[in-house]
């Protein structure tokens, strides 16, 4: 969190930082005398817009119309296709050869378990036939198949076989190299079966039977399919949301009023789909592991569906767990540093075979996860460390300083600060000031968490030519910032995007020999 508050110790260390600040004494020729100079460093208004708009890497930054800051994280985009459904169905459909031992026989075709099909529409497929004669007449045969139509038309084929001499090999029909191509055709089951009819004629117009012969059905696809389309899990798969508000955490409480974790749904299946929440867990940074409770947990949630007069349409909505439906107040109001899920979806929850659904070689559903933390809450101590390098190196002839800074807070926050001037080896030189201070203090607020008015001031930063002789060797600086809302964080503040603090840093150096 500091890293975004970085200029937090800009304010405090610009005068020892800011090359530029210091040119014109570095280019004084060796003054053998001392002087002491004053001069303004920094005089600035930053929003809190512009202190947070890269605040987090892995949040968006969002603001409410009246103002109020959110940090929203989300999770990959879980997606599943209707590919699943299709497949299993192509895998029952599609069959070897299929032996014809009778003029009317069903094939052995079975819907997937659970599956009662009322239609599926064929993308692509192939029909291979081969059909032997026996007779001594040629014979002409055609085959049909009641429940496969296009256009409204059964699909049939006829062919002619050549007389059998009676020696040798009956004669056969074969299309192995043109197969019947069955794109575009539909298929509508009767008491999920289909049935292949054929009638043999001979010359003389009698109707007979054929030999040995089987038809081969393959390289199916389908783009259409409805009915009552059973019970399918389909695995979502398990995803991690990076949580980095917490990231430079040292100690120190946030309580977030109106936290939200948002299930956006978005789907195309025309069939009723539930989701199956396998589990919720929130790291936080006390290394505690907690499942987010909610009976919409237990109980899954109802994804949005097309109905059959809506196929094409993509229904999309979403669910919001707040502090009223569950416990997320507490998971979340704990310091979370990663939300950990796993949801998969079930089709047909309820078992009700009377809805009839549908399902495309399009169809698709989406399931995206959100958490929002608004800035509106408390926060206790929360105390927050990072590192900077520093180079002193340059200012030879700055034999002391003491710095002014002087703040015009409208936010409401209070910021305590201490720092320490480290060496090449890590230790302590000495401390930025003499002991943790309040260097901008809370803005007062309303009953409703706004600011009233802005709240100044002033703190001194004195570093006499012992203290800044000390620290001339320092390579870094450790800062060490505690942050709490109005009231010492007894009372719950809002954050607002157009909030500012004004900042004037001024700096009284001795320079000379």
């Amino acid at each position: 969190m500091l890293k975004n508050y970085f200029w937090l110790s800009l304010f405090m260390l610009a005068g020892l930082t800011a090359c530029s600040t210091f040119d014109d004494i570095e280019d004084l020729d060796n003054p053998d005398y001392e002087a002491e100079f004053a001069i303004p460093l920094i005089d600035t208004r930053l929003s809190m817009h512009d202190i947070l708009e890269n605040f987090e890497e892995n949040a968006s930054l969002t603001i409410d119309p009246d103002g109020l800051i959110r940090f929203r994280y989300s999770g990959d985009v879980i997606t599943k296709t209707s590919a699943e459904v299709f497949a299993a169905i192509n895998a029952t459909v599609s069959q070897g050869v299929i032996p014809i031992t009778s003029s009317r026989q069903a094939l052995p075709f079975s819907a997937p378990s659970g599956l009662d099909m009322d239609r599926l529409d064929l993308k692509t497929g192939k029909l291979v036939y081969l059909i032997q004669n026996t007779h001594n007449e040629s014979i002409t045969v055609t085959f049909m198949i009641p429940e496969v139509t296009l256009n409204g038309v059964p699909f049939s084929f006829t062919t002619t076989v050549p007389a059998y001499s009676g020696t040798g090999d009956p004669p056969q029909a074969a299309n192995l190299f043109t197969p019947i191509q069955l794109g575009g055709h539909l298929i509508q089951p009767v008491n999920d079966s289909i049935y292949i009819e054929y009638e043999a004629i001979d010359a003389t117009g009698d109707m007979v039977s054929i030999g040995p012969s089987g038809l081969l059905i393959n390289d199916l696809s389908f783009s259409y399919a409805e009915g009552y389309l059973g019970n399918q899990l389909y695995e979502g798969g398990r995803d991690t949301i990076i949580i980095d508000f917490f990231d430079n955490w040292v100690r120190g409480d946030v309580y977030f009023e109106e936290p939200k974790i948002t299930f956006n749904f978005e789907n195309s299946f025309g069939i009723p789909t539930r989701s199956i929440i396998n589990l919720f867990n929130v790291f936080t940074v006390r290394g505690d592991v907690l499942p987010l409770e909610s009976e919409y947990i237990t109980n899954g949630i109802d994804f949005p569906y097309p109905t059959l007069d809506e196929i094409g349409q993509v229904k999309t909505t979403s669910f919001v767990f707040t502090k009223d439906n569950s416990n997320i107040d507490i998971v979340l109001g704990a310091g979370p540093v990663a939300i950990d899920y796993d949801v998969n979806a079930f089709t047909n929850p309820d078992m009700n075979s009377t809805i009839r659904g549908f399902i495309t070689d399009s169809s698709y559903y989406k399931v995206r996860v959100d958490v929002e933390l608004p800035l509106y809450g408390n926060a206790v101590d929360f105390v927050a460390r990072d590192t900077f390098d520093i180079d002193f190196s340059k200012f030879d002839e700055v034999k002391a300083a003491e710095f002014k800074l002087v703040t015009d807070n409208g936010l409401p926050l209070s910021v305590d600060v201490q720092g320490y001037f480290l060496d090449d080896n890590g230790m302590v030189l000495d401390s930025l000031l003499g002991s943790r201070e309040r260097v901008i203090n809370s803005a007062p607020v309303d009953g409703q968490g706004h600011v009233i008015q802005p709240k100044q001031q002033v703190t001194y930063a004195p570093f006499d030519e012992a203290r800044f002789a000390g620290i001339r060797d320092a390579k870094r600086l450790s800062v060490v910032a505690a942050f709490s809302t109005y009231n010492n964080g007894n009372t719950s503040v809002r954050v607002l995007a157009d909030q500012q603090v004004q900042v004037r840093l001024g700096a009284k150096l001795k320079v000379g020999d």
